[in-house]
């Protein structure tokens, strides 16, 4: 039985992240990375995607920054986001041997805890760096690592980004079998690895983000509470062109003492913190063109976003 049927628009799109993929491989890490940052730089500069919901997030994270300042963080975010996306399109090519010319693993006390942690754990990360191997890197790391992935509407585009997730052997759970899947590796000493700092609606856990409350997703917590697992929070940091640094900053585990909501309300207050702790190091590795605050109104405050 076929599938459903294309439209033109979607295969158009497709085509054209292909092409643009083919293009981006076909040059040295170098030569992409400034395509790339780029591309950032063309979408801030001259076509403002998002610029003014940029502006509102990094004033309401840095009250005290001059506009120029303000501009500048925003502007070498998009360019970072632009390096990541070129990244992203290249990854097949970014194992182990690649790891090991370019990414230094800072050997910090949460690392060395995570690679003993005999039981499962949930190794999330942000969208901060390159997230995405940041998730390879955990894979390295940590055998038995899943990603937990959401699903795009254009059937061949998600074919297509998953492919380059799953192209170093890591497993890749849809959000049904999430609970399944994650239950799995809790069992069997592995990582459950995915996104945890999107405006979650009205189901998620209200914790403050930079001085304002946010929605943050409940998943992460709620498994680790109900399991009894550990959160482990990393991050990629650019050093200079394709070299980078590996940082897992914390692990973070569940407290037994409260009820199950404050217990959910605690370690996401806690990874949240780790996030901006991260971000007031490096603000420019932060994509902060999302709506970070919507669901709690930053943007009804006639700011422009």
């Amino acid at each position: 039985m076929s599938g459903p049927k294309m439209s033109f628009s979607h295969r158009l799109q497709y085509a054209a992240i292909r092409c643009v993929s083919a293009v981006v491989n076909a040059v040295p890490p170098g030569a992409a990375l400034a395509m790339g940052s780029l591309l950032g730089r063309v979408c801030w500069s001259i076509l403002g995607v998002r610029r003014d919901v940029c502006r509102v997030n990094i004033r309401q994270a840095f009250p005290d920054l001059p506009s120029r300042e303000v501009d500048r963080i925003g502007r070498d975010s998009y360019r970072n986001a632009g390096r990541f996306m070129v990244e992203f399109a290249r990854q097949p090519g970014m194992g182990r041997a690649y790891a090991g010319k370019y990414v230094t693993v800072e050997p910090t006390p949460a690392l060395r805890e995570f690679l003993e942690t005999s039981t499962g754990l949930l190794a999330i990360s942000f969208h901060f760096g390159n997230w995405e191997y940041g998730g390879i890197m955990t894979g390295f790391l940590k055998p038995g690592t899943a990603f937990l992935v959401g699903e795009q509407r254009n059937e061949l585009v998600d074919g297509h980004i998953n492919r380059l997730r799953g192209s170093h052997g890591n497993v890749l759970l849809t959000r049904d079998a999430a609970m399944r899947g994650i239950i799995g590796i809790a069992k069997n000493g592995g990582a459950a690895s995915w996104l945890s700092d999107q405006d979650a609606g009205k189901n998620g856990i209200v914790v403050p983000f930079f001085g304002y409350p946010a929605s943050t997703p409940r998943g992460a917590a709620a498994f680790s509470v109900k399991l009894g697992i550990p959160i482990a929070c990393s991050f990629m940091v650019r050093v200079r062109g394709p070299h980078q640094r590996f940082v897992l900053r914390a692990v973070l585990h569940p407290r037994t003492d409260l009820p199950r909501d404050e217990a959910e309300k605690d370690i996401t207050l806690r990874y949240t913190k780790v996030l901006e702790e991260a971000v007031r190091e490096n603000p420019d590795h932060y994509w902060w063109a999302h709506r970070r605050w919507k669901t709690t109104g930053l943007y009804k405050r006639g700011r422009n976003a």
